[in-house]
């Protein structure tokens, strides 16, 4: 477990407003992966006075989602979800 957290930018209303609470728990779950990811991979690591990354995608099973790490607050941005039903 790593002290990186995840969040929503701008917000969780326009980010998955229109996704029902079981799609909302299975975007928050992967979230919280990617920020221990994150956490995990930036250990050791140089500071940087980089204040953010680039906007990186993941993709995991029905999920996309583009976010952005924020150096500054050790903290993952959810910026955009686009979730496909089968």
């Amino acid at each position: 477990m790593s002290d990186w957290t995840w969040d929503y930018l701008p917000d969780a209303e326009n980010v998955v407003g229109g996704l029902d609470s079981a799609r909302r728990a299975e975007v928050e779950r992967i979230a919280r992966s990617i920020a221990d990811a994150v956490g995990v991979r930036r250990i050791g690591a140089p500071l940087t006075y980089e204040a953010a990354s680039g906007v990186n995608t993941h993709a995991e099973g029905m999920v996309l989602i583009w976010y952005q790490e924020d150096y500054r607050d050790d903290v993952v941005l959810i910026l955009r979800v686009q979730y496909t039903d089968a």
